[in-house]
Order: C-alpha cells, then sequence, then structure tokens
C-alpha cells in the first residue's frame, strides 16, 4: 500500500506573536512551525483505535498557524474612530465555516449601518482600544487630540 497518510487538527496549538513572527524569528515561515510529537502520536494512537490503520504512521507531520484572537472570539466590526473602515479577521480554524455568516454581516454592517442577521458586541474590534490617556496630550475645545494639534 502506497497511500499517504496525512493527519491534521492535532491541536496543542502554541499561542504566537511579536519577534517570533518577524525575520529572524523561530515562525517567520510555515516550514519552521513544527508539530509537537506527542500530539501527533496521541492522535496516531485515536486514528488507530478507529479505523484499520494497523501500524502505519504519518507520512509526513506538520504544524500550522492559525489566526487567534487572546480571547478566541473573531474580530468583527467598525473599527473605532476610523470613519468607513471595518475588520473581520481571527476566526481561527472556523474560517470556512464562519464565512458566510461573516460575510453577511459584514455586509449589513457596511452597506445600512447595523447587523441583523448576529449580535456582533462579543466580536467588536473595540475590545483592543484602550480608553485615551487624558492626563496627557492637549485638547481642542472638548475633543482630546493628541501631544498636538
Amino acid at each position: 500500500m502506497n497511500e499517504e497518510l496525512y493527519i491534521c487538527g492535532c491541536g496543542g496549538s502554541d499561542y504566537v506573536r511579536g519577534d517570533r513572527l518577524r525575520q529572524g524569528g523561530d515562525c517567520e515561515s510555515a516550514e519552521l512551525i513544527q508539530a509537537d510529537p506527542k500530539r501527533v502520536q496521541a492522535a496516531l494512537r485515536s486514528i488507530q483505535s478507529m479505523s484499520s490503520l494497523g501500524d502505519r504512521t504519518p507520512t509526513v507531520t506538520q504544524a500550522c498557524m492559525r489566526p487567534c484572537t487572546d480571547d478566541a472570539l473573531p474580530v468583527m466590526g467598525a473599527i473605532p474612530g476610523v470613519s468607513g473602515a471595518w475588520a473581520s479577521f481571527g476566526h481561527n480554524c472556523w474560517g470556512i465555516l464562519w464565512a458566510p455568516v461573516s460575510g453577511l454581516a459584514m455586509a449589513e454592517l457596511i452597506a445600512d449601518g447595523t447587523c441583523s442577521c448576529l449580535d456582533l458586541k462579543p466580536f467588536s474590534p473595540a475590545r483592543y482600544v484602550r480608553p485615551s490617556d487624558t492626563s496627557r496630550g492637549r485638547k481642542k475645545g472638548s475633543v482630546p487630540v493628541g501631544e498636538q494639534w
């Protein structure tokens, strides 16, 4: 039997950010992302117990990076402070399944100014915006405008 054995979705993902993603980092390209051997073996044992694979082992083991936010929720909605800008990203491995409702939600938001197909509040980009520090900067009237205006 010359068939390849491919197993994906072993889980146990590492959260990667910052310098690890930049040039020279250990995750700067997909080829550098390594599967956790313990997770691969656990997945293989599980699959072997439910199938007729016998002693076959994976031909290739690999890992990937998925777009995940810190709270594991996607980001969808208007970008605070930027008129006419919206975002829809961070759906993790569920992007394909989320695509239809995400597309509809964003189309409604952009065309109508509101989304009626789902509540976007939990996914708002505003959850990543820090309140402005009012102890510094200047104001133009009552509007904070930063260090200079």
